[in-house]
């Protein structure tokens, strides 16, 4: 049998190569599970599902002793380095580019560890950590490229959806802010925010506020695309723009074309004369989607923060409205324009709220709440 499992490694992979001792000479029922998920390619398919009775017969194998050191210690190491593929290098992947080569064989593995991962008893040794580290180096979630593997992504987002506890929530609100919304495992994301945030008892309202998407957008509001390797998005883009939300709510984007000065138009965002290429159609199509994107999100925002004026008794904690409102690059351009107050613990009364002041301008133990009718 461990013979079988040996023979589950690619010798050219990365991951391999750091998990091949730990993962073989098993003893049998360690053994078995390893075989079983290695089949994961067969029981999970495009829609981010797993087959039903794949998953009982993991959840029998994972009550083998040293399951879960097995599963954690593989999670570790997919979230180590450049991930399964290793490669976080732009210019290797600009060299790569229309080569096709053939999955690795470990590559069901990976998948089924991570997988395996989010039926774990416990969410302990920073297991849901290293999940969304996962997630992220494999979903274009990084300061630095990666190669982007949605099955893998996806696999960490279900993962993160079935653990259970509140550090797996924190990262799967985090996720949903940095995921890119084209993305095409987002929507399994999504799904997974919903099952943990129901299992958890989150109210439908606070789901709302946490889940507002940013479209790659920085905390100063612009969001840059270019070749691979620049941007916040790491497309293989053909034009170079800048995509910004203003204070005011305006929308715009600066077409640049050569080094020379920028073109900034507004909705419905043309590009100027000769701009427009058959190799650039797409990309600009693309970036002109995002700017549509971040208007729709933030006309959705500004309707939903008034229809809070009415509700003096909905307050958040410091810490959340700062998050959630103050430093969302959508959703603050909203938190800006309106009246908002704060009030400190054993005092009757409210003080009033700049929403551009500094982090430390006010007490971490505030409660702050728009100010009633403020918002008309």
């Amino acid at each position: 049998m461990n013979d079988d499992v040996a023979a589950l490694f690619d010798p050219g992979n990365g991951w391999s190569a750091r998990t091949r001792e730990r993962l073989t000479d098993l003893p049998p029922e360690l053994a078995e599970l390893v075989l079983h998920l290695a089949t994961s390619d067969v029981f999970w398919n495009w829609r981010y599902k797993v087959d039903t009775p794949w998953k009982r017969r993991t959840k029998a194998l994972l009550k083998a002793d040293g399951a879960d050191g097995l599963v954690r210690h593989a999670v570790r190491e997919l979230a180590a380095g450049g991930s399964f593929h290793d490669q976080d290098d732009p210019d290797r992947v600009i060299r790569e580019l229309g080569q096709l080569k053939p999955a690795s064989p470990a590559r069901p593995l990976a998948i089924g560890f991570l997988l395996a991962a989010g039926w774990l008893r416990a969410d302990t040794d920073g297991l849901s950590a290293d999940l969304a580290l996962v997630a992220r180096k494999n979903s274009q979630a990084m300061d630095t490229y990666h190669r982007v593997d949605h099955d893998i992504a996806g696999a960490a987002f279900t993962a993160l959806g079935d653990l259970p506890g509140p550090d797996a929530m924190e990262q799967l609100w985090d996720l949903h802010y940095r995921i890119p919304t084209a993305l095409h495992p987002r929507k399994v994301l999504v799904k997974s925010v919903k099952r943990a945030a129901a299992r958890l008892g989150i109210p439908a309202h606070e789901i709302a506020e946490r889940t507002v998407p940013r479209h790659g957008l920085e905390a100063d509001g612009t969001m840059t695309v270019g070749w691979i390797g620049r941007g916040v998005l790491w497309w293989n883009a053909s034009v170079d723009a800048v995509v910004t939300l203003h204070d005011t709510g305006t929308v715009t984007v600066d077409w640049s074309d050569g080094g020379g000065p920028a073109t900034r138009t507004t909705a419905p965002f043309r590009t100027p004369n000769g701009y427009r290429t058959p190799m650039r159609a797409d990309c600009i199509n693309l970036v002109r989607r995002y700017a549509q994107d971040i208007g729709k999100t933030l006309a959705a925002e500004r309707i939903r923060l008034e229809s809070l004026a009415g509700d003096a008794d909905r307050t958040w904690s410091w810490r959340d409205w700062s998050r959630y409102y103050r430093d969302h690059p959508v959703t603050g351009v909203v938190t800006r324009s309106l009246a908002w107050e704060y009030r400190l613990p054993g005092e009757e009364t409210h003080r009033p709220l700049d929403p551009a002041a500094a982090a430390d301008a006010v007490p971490a133990t505030a409660r702050v709440r728009l100010r009633p009718a403020a918002a008309g």
